[in-house]
């Protein structure tokens, strides 16, 4: 079985070329004219039937629009959705559990969103016959014996109730007038009374979960909760969706491992390739899915879907003792917050996290490093070469490959850089405009793009921010690497404390009062920035044996009554439960 896809908005027949793909075909030159075919609004399009998969189109197509990809037979059985001719489909489906709570992990553009569309009947399986969709009875017959068949059949019953908070979306007026309870008290009273076009994107975010989880639904589906939110926000959500709606049914979308992990029952990963085809794995507890998902294994299924382990606790090379940068103690005012900064100095390999809630001066701090804003005794100079990725990256003019010549114009000959960009398949863009990125691909490169400057210390702000999991894990390794090869220094300021903890050797936590001040503590070691800053939120954490990947502790639980007792909120000891 193959399936062929074409990328339309990529696809630049017939304006700039002539159907080259048409024109090579061999079935075409053989007679099969409809091999390969214009379609009614002037792309090409290829019927997969007559197709042989020589692949010679794919290498052709000068615009990098076509994708040939090779698929087992038995797989088109489980074929559930199809968007149009040549475009994106899934196979199989997610599987809402009754009363437990299931997380879907998986790469960007592989499914997930398609999948909570499926089981919210925002769309309806049509098993690739999407000319002539079948009927709600057609589809509860197809799926005789599975597991989702029982909730499909309440589902177009009327007799499920699902709630949405979407990856994208809009919110407009007063947060009062769009969240009438407030129920689980999601969000404060003084946020209820801003007009939503004045909030930023986590109090944005909190808005949306709030408004899902006032409904009074069976079912709640959460994509991507987590974004923009900080370490205790997203804790303090994480939290009250286990607790509030502890007898649902949910399902959720979400990058960061440890809140994941924290939040579900029960794992399915989809795998494939991205923007072509996806896969939906069986049903597996948590713990096993997770780890599955970091080797890249499906034991059950015999399927490797990636050929590497991601590794997540990365060894660090002891930092030298030679001094690269030290500033003083400062202080910064912006508006009505005022954040005060203790002395440090970073040395060759170190990696530096910045841990804290949002609005506490994180990124006021890396900016004043940088040389970008006054302190209270002007602009630091640090008198070294300073690389800086800002929170909110511009999409500057011109392609990516345009951008990285900028910055470093014999990139393509440094084997390193090769390297990272193959590998985060960034290669797949260098001749896309900037402006047309994802907001993933656009980080992947703004990131990549720091890191080819000539620079004695890279700032970098949130690095993880619109990344998929496997593209944050790849990161950690990056990064890692290129500062202790390079014999260089870091700062990083991150929410997902998996990311810290995986490259950061050393932090800085942050306290005080979000909009009203910030002070830094002194440099430590990143497992203690962790464990004072879980101890303020009352939250214990251990290693996962396997992967070493941090995991929360169940309240209450032994392991959680333990650390407690030690004072051992972060524990660095691996556990087997």
């Amino acid at each position: 079985m193959r399936i062929a896809v074409i990328k339309e908005e990529e696809c630049q027949a017939p304006d700039n070329c002539n159907y080259i793909c048409r024109d090579v075909c061999p079935p075409v030159r053989q007679g099969f004219k409809d091999t390969v075919f214009v379609r009614e609004n002037g792309k090409a399009g290829i019927t997969e039937d007559l197709c042989i998969s020589c692949g010679i189109c794919v290498k052709r197509c000068p615009f990098d629009a076509i994708r040939i990809i090779n698929l087992p037979d038995e797989l088109g059985r489980d074929l559930s959705f199809q968007y149009g001719l040549n475009t994106f489909r899934t196979y199989n489906i997610a599987t809402p559990i009754g009363g437990k709570i299931v997380g879907l992990i998986g790469r960007n553009g592989i499914g997930k969103t398609t999948n909570i569309n499926l089981i919210s009947r925002t769309i309806l399986p049509n098993f690739g016959n999407y000319s002539s969709p079948p009927s709600t009875e057609e589809i509860i017959r197809r799926f005789r014996g599975k597991d989702i068949q029982p909730y499909l059949t309440r589902l177009y019953k009327g007799e499920i109730k699902v709630a949405v908070k979407p990856q994208e979306f809009e919110l407009f007026g007063k947060v009062s007038d769009i969240i009438k309870k407030n129920r689980f008290g999601i969000i404060n009273n003084v946020l209820m009374n801003r007009e939503t076009k004045t909030l930023s994107g986590g109090e944005a975010q909190l808005a949306a979960i709030a408004k899902a989880m006032d409904e009074d639904a069976d079912v709640y589906v959460f994509d991507e909760p987590m974004n923009y939110l900080d370490i205790s926000q997203r804790l303090k959500v994480a939290a009250s969706i286990r607790d509030n709606l502890k007898d649902k049914t949910i399902v959720i979308v979400e990058h960061d491992l440890i809140m994941l992990d924290y939040l579900t029952d029960f794992i399915q990963i989809l795998y494939g390739s991205d923007a072509n085809y996806g896969i939906v794995s069986h049903v597996m507890p948590t713990r096993n899915g997770i780890n599955n998902y970091i080797n890249g294994y499906l034991p059950d299924e015999n399927m490797r879907f990636r050929n590497w382990t991601i590794k997540i606790k990365n060894t660090f090379s002891a930092s030298t003792k030679k001094a690269v940068v030290s500033w003083p103690e400062f202080s910064v005012k912006v508006g009505e917050f005022v954040l005060n900064a203790k002395r440090g100095s970073l040395y060759e390999g170190d990696i530096v996290g910045v841990i804290g809630e949002n609005g506490i001066g994180k990124t006021t701090f890396v900016r004043a490093l940088a040389g970008a804003i006054e302190t209270d005794a002007g602009k630091l100079e640090l008198g070294i070469k300073i690389s800086y990725k800002p929170q909110f990256i511009p999409r500057i003019d011109g392609t990516v490959n345009d951008a990285f010549i900028n910055i470093k114009p014999d990139y393509a000959q440094d084997n390193e850089f090769t390297g990272i960009i193959n590998k985060l398949e960034i290669n797949k863009l260098l001749n896309k405009d900037i402006k047309t990125l994802s907001g993933g691909e656009l980080q992947k490169v703004a990131i990549v793009s720091t890191l080819m400057a000539d620079a004695d210390i890279f700032l970098i702000d949130e690095p993880s921010a619109n990344l998929d999991i496997e593209d944050r894990l790849e990161m950690m390794g990056i990064i890692s690497s290129f500062i202790n090869t390079r014999k260089k220094c870091a700062v990083i300021v991150d929410h997902d404390v998996l990311f810290l903890d995986s490259i950061c050797s050393k932090s800085i936590l942050f306290s005080g009062k979000g909009g009203v001040n910030g002070v830094t503590e002194e440099i430590s070691s990143t497992s203690s920035a962790i464990n004072n800053f879980l101890k303020k939120v009352s939250i214990t954490m251990r290693r996962d044996p396997d992967t070493l990947r941090p995991r929360i502790n169940t309240r209450g639980s032994r392991l959680d009554i333990e650390q407690r007792e030690r004072g051992e909120f972060f524990s660095e000891s691996v556990s087997h439960k």
